[in-house]
């Protein structure tokens, strides 16, 4: 009985669980290298995980309206794009994670191989959370567009991230940036549109999170939680 209530309580989806111990073992891994070298670290990559996690917040906000029968549908309806566009917008902070990789050159030879672990430890923890984020918008936007633009909406999301991470490992933008000096943002990303670098960013990681996206697809079994799991987070 008090195991029902437990699960009843939590409502976690296994997938969702899944994501929560990749961000726990991250955060094991990185205070323990704080402990080790009395040093604060690698601790910045505590923050570029939380935001990882927003997009898939906002996703499964978004999913849970959507599924909601007794809900007003204008009012679902704005929750559901609104959150849609939250999603879009924060997406690129998952794949930017595997950016940070390159913080490794900093690391002392000794603490390499434990360093190593850790940033990949937390780079697959991003990626994979960005991914699921990817694969519940997917069946948002299906539900709403059809298969066919479902996919094209898809593609355009992972380009505008790949080059949303460029903007911000280069240019250093961020999301809030968007609220706080669009117009800087605009001019300058109309400006970068012109840069090889930019260009070459952007096609390697859209080509890299589609493919590893696809391949995420192929994986998931024909029996996958689509409909079982819709209200959980």
């Amino acid at each position: 009985m008090a195991s029902k209530k437990i699960t009843i309580a939590f409502n976690i989806s296994r997938p969702t669980l899944s994501l929560i111990l990749l961000t726990l073992l991250s955060s094991v891994l990185l205070l323990a290298g704080v402990i080790k070298t009395h040093h604060l670290r690698g601790i910045y990559l505590l923050w570029n995980l939380f935001l990882a996690w927003v997009p898939l917040f906002f996703i499964l906000v978004a999913r849970r309206y959507q599924s909601l029968p007794h809900a007003s549908f204008r009012f679902s309806q704005t929750i559901v794009y609104s959150c849609l566009g939250f999603w879009l917008l924060f997406f690129p902070n998952s794949p930017y994670i595997i950016t940070d990789l390159i913080h490794l050159t900093e690391s002392q030879l000794h603490l390499l191989w434990f360093d190593a672990v850790s940033f990949f430890i937390v780079a697959l923890a991003g990626l994979a959370t960005g991914l699921y984020s990817l694969l519940v918008a997917h069946e948002i936007i299906e539900k709403l567009t059809g298969r066919i633009w479902a996919w094209a909406i898809v593609f355009s999301s992972v380009v505008l991230s790949g080059f949303g991470l460029y903007l911000g490992r280069y240019i250093r933008f961020n999301s809030w940036d968007l609220f706080t000096n669009p117009a800087f943002l605009f001019r300058k990303s109309i400006h970068e549109l012109q840069n090889p670098l930019a260009i070459q960013t952007t096609m390697v990681f859209s080509l890299v999170v589609m493919v590893l996206y696809v391949s995420l697809n192929l994986l998931m079994p024909a029996s996958y939680e689509r409909s079982k799991n819709v209200a959980k987070l």
